[in-house]
């Protein structure tokens, strides 16, 4: 978080900041897949046994990643956890799944098998598991961005990793080239308090015999998306939404991902595997590329 201040305010904004990595780490103890002793490890290891109780916090995430996956038709799936969990393992054992195993955790990915009723959230299959790891940066963004306007903050940037906040004055935020390392960008947008949120298959990745395994993972086919995209940029108010639409789009396609986009308020852009940027109207003034290349405007 960078925050422009006045020489005076120094101490107090220090103070703020550690209150902002504070409750940055208090989200993750409790939404972290990783802790065992995390909200969502509980209902994770309690999945076809019981339900269990959470906060209200992490309840109302939950509610909202479901409604992301009825929007996108399970394009985002926060049950495909025991999805992700297969090719974190096949990544770190250097292989890739094969298709009883992709077949056998496919089966165990349902949206609706999410059980929520009076703060208690359960999932009706044992090894079904939920991770948030598409919609719980934004939350933690949006929440620091809370955090500074509620101290009266008027000049800041939030850096979470992919999903950026702006404060003030308007800004111009660079977009990653799919194709560099990461902080060269491909073009700069510019945008004022809004959030900015990346999905692309650089990321995080591996190659194996030739091929390379990003790991968005598509809940229908069980595989690392193949939409024709290197990444998606969505652009609005909640880093929350724009982390899970990012995720949505990157999964559908464009033509798919235009029609969904019609139930929010949101600009993206689309980075295709030929390298062409694809802009919605909204952004067409505000969208500068670095290079030369090709901008397509829609």
């Amino acid at each position: 978080v960078s925050v422009f201040y006045e020489e005076n305010r120094k101490a107090q904004l220090i103070e703020i900041l550690n209150q902002i990595k504070l409750r940055t780490l208090i989200l993750d103890d409790m939404f972290s897949v990783f802790k065992q002793n995390s909200e969502i490890t509980k209902i994770n290891n309690a999945a076809g046994k019981m339900s269990v109780e959470v906060s209200h916090e992490t309840y109302k995430i939950i509610q909202r990643a479901i409604e992301f996956s009825q929007v996108s038709n399970g394009a985002f799936d926060i049950s495909a956890g025991s999805l992700s969990r297969l090719w974190r393992k096949a990544k770190k054992e250097s292989r890739v799944p094969d298709i009883e195993e992709i077949k056998k955790q496919r089966k165990l990915t349902n949206y609706r098998d999410i059980v929520m009723a009076d703060y208690k959230v359960g999932l009706s299959k044992r090894g079904q598991e939920i991770d948030l790891g598409g919609i719980a940066k934004g939350y933690a963004a949006d929440e620091a961005k809370r955090i500074l306007l509620e101290e009266k903050i008027t000049d800041a940037i939030i850096n979470f990793g992919g999903t950026v906040i702006t404060i003030g004055d308007e800004k111009q935020i660079g977009i990653q080239n799919p194709d560099a390392k990461t902080g060269i960008s491909i073009g700069r947008i510019k945008v004022r308090q809004q959030a900015v949120v990346t999905s692309g298959l650089y990321e995080r990745y591996y190659r194996k015999d030739g091929n390379q395994y990003h790991h968005i993972i598509n809940p229908k086919t069980g595989m690392p998306s193949q939409s024709g995209l290197l990444s998606v940029t969505v652009i609005g108010d909640s880093a929350l939404e724009m982390d899970a639409l990012s995720t949505v789009f990157f999964v559908t396609g464009i033509e798919d991902g235009i029609k969904i986009l019609d139930k929010y308020s949101a600009e993206v852009i689309f980075i295709d595997a030929y390298r062409d940027v694809f802009l919605t109207k909204g952004l067409v003034d505000k969208f500068a590329r670095d290079k030369e290349e090709k901008v397509n405007n829609g």
